[in-house]
């Protein structure tokens, strides 16, 4: 336990990190091969730090480090609308990802978690937004509109409306271009 305070502050920073970027951090001072991974194992049961996935860990409670376990990911459709606060409601995370996960419902730190898979060449539209003191990826306006499109969910008219209202017309459009000419005909008739 000699390096725990070292290892403590400096990963504590970052909102995740791997067991491998921990094994390379410890023997850097001199840990013994393999020193890592009873640390991060002693951690975790200890609940002083959280384990994403295998491999995967945060010192963070913040619900929104969950989609780090999907990466690449984004924030998106009602998770995204209330990161934007387009409306109230709260939401469960809703990570998009291109990885190989399973697509459904999971838990994480405690937290339900929906996953949707995404076509990488559908996989954009996206900037970083302070929430909570950690920067993520969230869809923008015009791309919470396209997934739910994608994906074949219904939105409520005044929350579309409010979508609509806060979208730049042509970054829809050219966002909406790359999903094909159909995806543009059905934008064009919500606009």
């Amino acid at each position: 336990m000699i390096f725990k305070k070292h290892f403590s502050e400096y990963f504590s920073r970052k909102p995740v990190f791997t067991s491998n970027e921990a094994e390379r951090y410890l023997s850097r001072y001199g840990a013994a091969e393999g020193y890592s991974k009873l640390l991060l194992h002693n951690m975790a049961k200890n609940n002083e730090l959280l384990r994403l996935k295998k491999g995967v860990y945060t010192f963070s409670k913040n619900e929104a480090v969950s989609g780090y376990a999907f990466r690449p990911f984004y924030y998106g459709m009602e998770y995204a609308l209330t990161i934007r606060k387009t409306w109230t409601q709260q939401s469960v995370p809703i990570v998009i990802t291109t990885s190989k996960a399973n697509p459904g419902i999971r838990r994480i730190m405690g937290y339900k978690v929906i996953v949707r898979r995404m076509n990488r060449k559908y996989f954009f539209g996206f900037d970083y937004v302070n929430y909570s003191n950690l920067f993520i990826p969230v869809s923008r306006p015009e791309k919470i509109i396209l997934d739910f499109l994608y994906y074949g969910i219904g939105l409520d008219p005044e929350t579309l409306h409010s979508l609509v209202v806060q979208s730049d017309t042509h970054i829809l459009k050219d966002y909406a271009s790359v999903f094909g000419k159909s995806y543009w005909n059905r934008v064009k008739q919500l606009l």
